[in-house]
């Protein structure tokens, strides 16, 4: 009866206990809904690529990159991402997947990718999630540190 009545004398208050509740279980969902960018995980960026007229984007450095990466990935890392937009802009397709090693460094790239007018999706988890799924990964080892450095690792 206590809570009934503090309800009643608080009603306000009560209404908005309620919707920020409902907004902080559902903020993922809204925030995709009115965002040019969004989340994807590893199965609905497959679906994504095998779809065809993708740009996919990996923002890591080079370093990383030539460690392994999604096949037919762009290297851009993200430093140098702003000036490399006009490039990007004179690529056709209209959708971008955008990734980085766990998913933190895509997170600001998606949305300096958005200013491109282009639909970004950025991989949750990265390539780590990527890996974790059991998805192929291409290697560049030709560009490794190791490798340029004259070093071989056997």
């Amino acid at each position: 009866m206590e809570l009934l009545d503090f309800l009643i004398k608080n009603w306000m208050l009560a209404v908005v206990f309620v919707i920020s509740g409902v907004l902080l279980l559902f903020w993922t969902q809204i925030q995709n809904r009115f965002s040019s960018t969004s989340g994807v995980s590893t199965l609905e960026a497959t679906r994504l690529i095998n779809a065809g007229g993708i740009i996919i984007l990996d923002v890591r450095d080079a370093a990383s990159y030539a460690d392994g990466h999604l096949g037919k990935a762009i290297n851009i890392p993200l430093a140098e991402l702003r000036e490399k937009l006009p490039d990007l802009r004179k690529r056709s397709p209209k959708n971008i997947l955008v990734y980085c090693e766990r998913g933190q460094r895509s997170l600001p790239a998606a949305k300096i990718l958005a200013e491109l007018g282009k639909t970004v999706h950025n991989l949750q988890g990265g390539l780590i999630a990527w890996k974790e799924a059991g998805l192929p990964v291409e290697k560049n080892p030709e560009k490794s540190p190791e490798k340029s450095n004259g070093k071989s690792s056997k």
